[in-house]
């Protein structure tokens, strides 16, 4: 397991990440008591899925600081970024409004698909996409470099 005292950046970054985890919790939890609003929880798919992105967020600005450089741990710490942000924004699109619809009328009438398609969903799948496609472009070039030496 990593240090936490990596990076300041890192350390703050990840106790962000804890206490918007328990802000999240207690919101929903004052909210939406647990016999009520069932439709409620499930919007708390895409964030579990963001605030991961910014865990391994904290990760490339740890190991942004190693010798390395553009290692490989810094391409894992991307790709796992974009994908908590691909997998958040399509859980946002997709997912939540399907399975709040469902779980609002109590699994008995599923008609059409409904999506969620806003700019801001679209932009962080994008985004996640573009980190993801940088990692595996940094691995190829890391590749070629290796294959110099």
């Amino acid at each position: 397991m990593p240090a936490l005292s990596a990076s300041p950046i890192a350390l703050a970054v990840r106790i962000f990440v804890v206490a918007a985890a328990v802000l999240l919790a207690l919101k929903h939890l004052a909210i939406y008591p647990a016999s009520e609003a069932g439709a409620d929880w499930i919007g708390l798919a895409a964030p579990v899925f963001y605030l991961w992105a910014f865990w391994s967020g904290a990760e490339v600005f740890s190991k942004s600081r190693d010798a390395a450089g553009f290692g490989p741990a810094l391409l894992s710490g991307l790709n796992q970024m974009g994908a908590g942000l691909m997998l958040g924004a399509w859980v946002a699109i997709l997912a939540e409004p399907a399975l709040r619809h469902l779980v609002q009328n109590g699994f008995t009438v599923m008609t059409g698909v409904r999506f969620d398609l806003t700019h801001a969903n679209l932009v962080l799948a994008f985004a996640g996409l573009t980190l993801i496609l940088l990692a595996r472009r940094g691995r190829q070039i890391r590749a070629e470099l290796d294959g110099f030496v």
